[in-house]
């Protein structure tokens, strides 16, 4: 949407047999933040075909965020589902938040309703990430100003 590029034509790559994954870029995501990014390819879908039932579906797109990026990725062996023999790659999002009230379809309250701060813990590859709300094993500031010492090298070179 921040490039004005049009949205993509979901159900039409859907019919032909194209498989979709969901994913984010850091050059055009702005938040970086998965839920708007599974609550957008519903909506504007939605919104282009003026059709609440149009592809896809709220199923359809948390799929399409973690099983179908892992096959996209040719790491459906590894991720994309809670298997054995599979990494624990997980979130745990606390239901007791109001943006989860009132409570209904889950998955559906996840897509339509659910944001960052949700997310009570992280497990990557079966280690904790983030436990309780809190961030284990980084400083916050440090990540901050690491990504603006960045973003402020990679704007000087791209100067004339």
């Amino acid at each position: 949407m921040r490039l004005a590029s049009g949205v993509i034509r979901l159900p039409e790559l859907q019919s032909a047999g194209v498989q979709v994954g969901l994913g984010l870029d850091g050059g055009t995501n702005d938040t970086s933040d998965m839920f708007n990014d599974i609550r957008a390819a519903v909506g504007l879908q939605r919104a282009r075909t003026l059709r609440p039932d149009v592809y896809p579906t709220v199923s359809d797109v948390l799929r399409m965020a973690t099983a179908d990026g892992a096959k996209l990725l040719d790491m459906f062996d590894r991720v994309g589902s809670l298997k054995s023999g599979k990494q624990a790659d997980l979130i745990i999002l606390n239901p007791e938040t109001l943006n989860f009230i009132p409570r209904g379809d889950w998955i559906s309250q996840i897509v339509f309703n659910g944001q960052p701060r949700n997310v009570e813990w992280v497990f990557v590859g079966g280690q904790v990430l983030k436990s309780n709300g809190k961030i284990l094993g980084v400083n916050p500031a440090r990540v901050i100003e690491a990504a603006q010492t960045a973003a402020e090298r990679v704007q000087r070179a791209l100067e004339p």
